[in-house]
């Protein structure tokens, strides 16, 4: 496989950090760019100049003499393809430059439809990575990574394992990688590169204002792009080629509503929020979901709206007249990330519901939650909705983390996992269903490690209720984990 790995910065001083890091993988090579240079639309050159390109007018040579690619003016013998590939592990650096994507001339931009006698079926693919390693904010005081760049660290080495066994299924990807700082103004230089104007999917970015830029350059262009961790509903309308594998909130919301009321019934349900814009707004999704299972002229669920004043500094909640005596009472709690509502809330349902059982949903975000006593988590049978799941017990997580502690010496992140998968699943689209592969995309599911893809062609309420089911707002991977606390740890239910 012919990678271009392009990256836009480097980091430096990594010894001292190294030592302590949780990354004892990462030694990267330090180079110093003069500030003069930082604006300038040329990077400075870290390999020997190729001795040739292709560009659409013909084949270049480099000139050592005027550092310059011109055209020959003596033709001595047929000219190879200059061949380029991954220097590996032993280069101690997962990430490479390639200088002769900012090397100047026109770019060449294809036909998205071309090939295979217009299938979209491609001996190559050129894939664009987008995603913030923020190499501008290193850590000097320190000699350390700054701590914005390691998600993005992680899911590259976890894409860097996905493309090594894309190659030996055969896969023929060049591949860019560029550092989008979260900067709307660098994203918006990176949409101005060849890599972005000649390639066949886009990786990324995280942010969602660079997101949006990149969503419309991909609409305009027609460019199939997958967004990895965004989960807004609001970055791109009428937009077929924007793929969000991140569910969004509102699906979480309607699967945890799918999953309660596939194990209780309707009146054991009790809906509560603080009486907050975000929060209430979030009861719409539930209500609406338990309409579209139990129908139409069905009661709504119950809802407790707690004032938020009393709900941050622990007051006392009137939680016995929704508790029902000799039943199991559910509580539904869409609070994305208060802990201290959460952890108030909790204690006071363990003194309510006495020698009655309490099953307790909750969001992804408390998973994360530090100083809720476990105990809580256990005895209110907690269940939270999740993107991902990583079930340490399966064979298959084993075999990758021992195969990634071989190639990067530590175990790997969250966001390897979702590096990984979302690769490995997006390469293998492209090669069983070439550059069209988004219009097939929504009857290819696959579970991968930790993530499970079940795309849906998404339409606005108004085109759907005029029948314009052709006109997509955008396609989302609607699939989400609902995983239940019991014996002290998270396990997948659904």
């Amino acid at each position: 496989m012919k990678k271009s790995d392009s990256h836009s910065f480097v980091l430096k001083n990594v010894n001292s950090f190294l030592k302590n890091s949780l990354l004892p993988f990462l030694s990267f090579l330090v180079i110093v760019f003069a500030s003069a240079l930082l604006t300038s639309c040329e990077i400075l050159k870290t390999k020997t100049p190729a001795p040739e390109i292709v560009t659409p007018a013909g084949t270049k040579v480099y000139n050592p003499k005027t550092g310059r690619y011109e055209f020959p003016t003596e033709v001595t013998g047929k000219m190879d393809t200059v061949q380029w590939t991954d220097a590996g592990a032993a280069a101690n650096d997962p990430i490479g430059s390639d200088s002769t994507q900012y090397l100047e001339g026109e770019p060449e931009i294809p036909d998205p439809n071309a090939g295979n006698n217009g299938t979209g079926i491609l001996a190559t693919y050129n894939v664009a990575i987008m995603i913030p390693f923020n190499a501008d904010k290193v850590n000097t005081l320190e000699g350390g990574i700054h701590s914005s760049s390691m998600p993005s660290l992680h899911f590259y080495e976890g894409a860097k394992l996905a493309l090594d066994e894309l190659a030996n299924e055969g896969a023929n990807f060049n591949v860019s990688v560029m550092d989008t700082k979260r900067s709307e103004t660098e994203t918006s230089s990176i949409l101005n590169r060849s890599a972005l104007l000649n390639a066949h999917l886009i990786i990324g970015p995280y942010s969602s204002k660079p997101l949006e830029k990149v969503a419309n350059f991909a609409k305009a262009n027609q460019k199939t792009l997958i967004s990895p961790v965004n989960t807004s509903r609001n970055i791109t309308t009428e937009n077929p080629f924007y793929l969000q594998a991140n569910p969004s909130l509102q699906s979480h919301c309607e699967a945890i509503m799918k999953h309660a009321l596939s194990q209780y019934s309707a009146d054991q349900i009790v809906l509560v929020v603080r009486d907050k814009g975000a929060e209430v707004n979030r009861l719409k999704y539930f209500q609406d979901t338990h309409k579209l299972i139990s129908g139409i002229g069905a009661a709504p669920l119950r809802e407790y709206r707690i004032d938020p004043v009393v709900a941050q500094e622990f007051g006392e909640l009137e939680l016995s007249p929704y508790i029902k005596k000799g039943q199991t009472t559910v509580f539904i709690v869409p609070s994305y990330s208060n802990e201290t509502f959460v952890s108030n809330l909790m204690r006071q349902v363990e003194i309510a519901k006495g020698r009655n059982e309490v099953v307790m949903y909750g969001m992804p975000r408390w998973m994360e939650f530090e100083r809720i006593s476990l105990d809580y988590f256990e005895n209110l049978q907690l269940h939270v909705s999740s993107a991902n799941f990583v079930d340490k017990e399966d064979l298959k997580i084993k075999e990758f983390m021992t195969k990634f502690y071989e190639s990067y010496g530590s175990l790997p992140k969250e966001d390897v996992f979702q590096g990984y998968d979302l690769t490995l699943y997006t390469g293998r689209q492209l090669m069983k269903h070439g550059v069209n592969f988004k219009d097939v995309i929504d009857t290819e599911g696959g579970q991968m490690l930790s993530i499970k893809f079940e795309f849906e062609r998404l339409v606005t309420p108004e085109d759907a209720a005029n029948e314009r089911f052709d006109k997509i707002d955008y396609i989302e991977n609607k699939y989400v984990n609902i995983l239940k606390f019991e014996d002290y740890h998270f396990q997948k239910v659904n």
